[in-house]
């Protein structure tokens, strides 16, 4: 099960599926191959290798192997699928699946070639949505769903879209993926659930920006983690969370200690404290304002930095259709959350592990909150930090991983 041979645990080795015709989906190792063939679907010459996995974002990976590998006639680009699996017999850890996704377009040159994949995530980017569908007064589940696999049925005129759904239409990349999860975030004081005003729709929009802002939505106004994915898993599910991620305790991320190094950007320089809209009052735009005063970033102490921003969601608030009371009501409030966060430091911080006393996914994931700090020099940190990505790399190097982070929005 190993690649790279030679190298020193741990190791990551890398499986390729062929892809069913009829889901778009991996097959097993067909039955009727000879044992020799059925060998050659474990990439065992690859050179080096790299995968990632993200919040909200497709993850990719890539490995490298000679022009004259035997696996070269047997690779099949945008078809066969990738799975990428850690593990440590040095410590009894695994094997993991870290990565799985389909395989991408090689880049060839005189000595090797180097194949990409992609996670099933970015497949929503070619799946495209309804041309002019409404979603009015719409719970952001519900249109999560139905745009998944149409199940609700939540706009009128349903014969109009027949084969409507990132899963369900005929020769979906996605029909391979089950259904998991799907969840309406709540208001900020968790009173109702958020829904969209009576100008929402879609038009030819690609799914993955849809679910994207979808996301955002969930997250505008209140300090929830909304947050869409396709489960790392050999039976992927679509799942959307409406506050996803919990604490892990078991370890803290330390320098010096179990964190190698690290790269932090504090993002003073992208403090904002005074915001500005346009909002609409009695049929008329209306600017509005909203300042933070207090505190180390508020304007007192450091000084007027102005910005400017578009509304883009009024989701979470009641009666937004009245324009004089609840639109305008809303605006307000919207700008009041938008002027707090651009005053909170984004401190994104990438740490290098000792692979020996975190490994990936090591009863933690994605979008947990992992307590992290660090000292050295200036940089004196000791907060709770939510995890958004992770990285790898294996070569002749050996095998090491990054954990990207961020502050949790307060």
């Amino acid at each position: 099960m190993g690649v790279l041979s030679g190298l020193p645990f741990p190791t990551c080795h890398i499986e390729i599926l062929s892809n069913d015709a009829t889901t778009f989906g991996p097959t097993d190792f067909d039955g009727n191959m000879g044992a020799s063939a059925r060998a050659r679907r474990v990439i065992h010459d690859a050179t080096n290798l790299g995968w990632s996995w993200y919040s909200r974002f497709p993850s990719n990976a890539f490995f490298t192997i000679p022009q004259d590998s035997i696996h070269q006639s047997d690779l099949n680009p945008g078809l066969d699928h990738v799975r990428i699996w850690y593990t440590n017999p040095s410590t009894g850890y695994g094997p993991v699946l870290v990565f799985n996704g389909r395989l991408g377009d090689p880049s060839e040159s005189g000595e090797d070639v180097v194949w990409t994949a992609w996670s099933y995530l970015a497949e929503l980017a070619l799946s495209r949505t309804g041309y002019n569908v409404m979603y009015k007064h719409k719970k952001i589940g519900d249109i999560v769903d139905n745009e998944w696999h149409g199940a609700h049925e939540v706009f009128s005129g349903t014969s109009r879209y027949h084969d409507y759904g990132a899963r369900v239409q005929v020769h979906s990349l996605l029909n391979h993926v089950a259904t998991g999860t799907i969840q309406t975030p709540r208001n900020s004081t968790n009173s109702h659930d958020v829904i969209t005003d009576a100008q929402f729709g879609v038009m030819d929009v690609p799914r993955l920006l849809l679910f994207y802002d979808l996301t955002e939505m969930g997250r505008a106004n209140t300090t929830q983690n909304t947050v869409m994915e396709i489960s790392r898993s050999t039976t992927p599910t679509f799942n959307f969370w409406k506050d996803r991620g919990s604490a892990f305790t078991s370890q803290r991320l330390m320098f010096p200690g179990n964190v190698l190094d690290f790269r932090f950007t504090p993002g003073v320089m992208g403090i904002r404290n005074d915001l500005a809209t346009i909002g609409t009052s009695h049929s008329k735009a209306t600017e509005i304002i909203e300042l933070v005063s207090s505190g180390t970033y508020g304007h007192t102490a450091f000084g007027r930095r102005q910005d400017t921003f578009p509304i883009k969601t009024l989701a979470g608030f009641g009666n937004i259709d009245d324009e004089s009371t609840g639109k305008f009501k809303a605006q307000t409030q919207i700008t009041k959350a938008a002027v707090k966060q651009a005053t909170q430091l984004t401190k994104s911080i990438q740490v290098d592990i000792r692979p020996d006393t975190l490994e990936p996914f090591g009863g933690y994931g994605i979008e947990d909150i992992i307590r992290l700090q660090l000292k050295r020099g200036r940089t004196n940190i000791d907060a709770d930090y939510r995890l958004i990505g992770i990285r790898a790399m294996q070569d002749q190097q050996g095998f090491r991983h990054s954990l990207i982070l961020t502050l949790p929005v307060s």
